[in-house]
């Protein structure tokens, strides 16, 4: 029994930890508390960006109540025989957005794409759409243009519509990503933001949602997400975008085409400005 591979955030995060505590459960794996973070554990984590894989029976193992010290070589637990070790071969796969130079194509391309997968956002939903849908663009277009009341504007949907990670949570995230892949960062209202999820805004959101807010202003999202904004900036049909797509709608009830809204309302903003003009 071993972990077969781990994000190379969560793996960082192990290397540190002093204990581990169980902090929630899911049919699919468990989160385990790693001082502020969390760690998702799962037979297949990738949708998670600070997440390790283990097998069935490890699973079964670590959802055992307890506390979980790491030892260098696994997780050691409190009982006798509750061993979790790294195994030979485990593979750390990385959660960095890719590097894209250029955003070029049509802006609808990912909108096309959507409809051939089908997948559901809380968005396209009668509040999503007439409520949710025009905060998040207000909160987006502040983010994009760094302006200076974008943390206020990002705090302000924080939260905002269903699921244990809330729709505009998943959607600032997907925004985060495209921004980080064409070297648009936003330090200054990651600290604000991350600040206040640590304080005063420690109740706008869920723990796990806060989590990868946190994650993914410091630069580390899913692999899924990482793959759909990859193949933006590859110019591919919207065919064959659907490909990395349907992965990103796999990923809880409507996290991922949540986080493909904002995907999609960064690069109908970004593409104009960063598209070559040709004489």
């Amino acid at each position: 029994m071993a972990i077969t591979a781990g994000s190379t955030v969560a793996l960082a995060l192990l290397r540190t930890a002093e204990e581990l505590r169980l902090h929630s459960q899911f049919a699919t794996g468990l989160n385990l508390r790693c001082g502020e973070y969390l760690i998702y554990v799962s037979r297949d984590p990738r949708g998670a960006a600070c997440g390790l894989q283990v097998d069935a029976d490890d699973l079964a193992l670590l959802r055992t109540p307890g506390e979980w010290r790491w030892d260098g070589q696994g997780l050691i637990g409190r009982r006798p025989g509750h061993v979790v070790g790294l195994d030979s071969a485990i593979v750390g796969y990385r959660v960095a957005p890719p590097v894209v130079r250029n955003l070029a194509g049509d802006p609808d391309r990912l909108v096309r794409a959507r409809a051939a997968v089908g997948g559901a956002s809380w968005f396209d939903t009668g509040p999503g759409h007439e409520v949710g849908l025009p905060r998040l663009r207000a909160a987006i277009e502040r983010l994009v243009t760094a302006a200076p009341d974008a943390a206020a504007a990002v705090r302000s949907v924080v939260g905002m519509g269903v699921g244990l990670t809330p729709s505009a949570d998943d959607a600032l995230i997907g925004a985060l990503c495209i921004l980080a892949a064409v070297g648009a960062p936003v330090p200054e209202v990651g600290r604000q933001v991350c600040a206040w999820l640590r304080s005063d805004g420690a109740g706008a959101t869920t723990d796990v949602s806060a989590n990868y807010l946190r994650l993914a202003f410091e630069g580390a999202f899913s692999v899924p997400l990482i793959r759909t904004v990859a193949a933006l900036a590859d110019d591919v049909p919207a065919d064959v975008l659907a490909g990395p797509l349907r992965g990103l709608s796999a990923v809880g009830a409507t996290s991922g085409m949540d986080a493909a809204v904002g995907v999609q309302m960064v690069w109908q903003s970004l593409v104009p400005a960063l598209t070559p003009v040709r004489s």
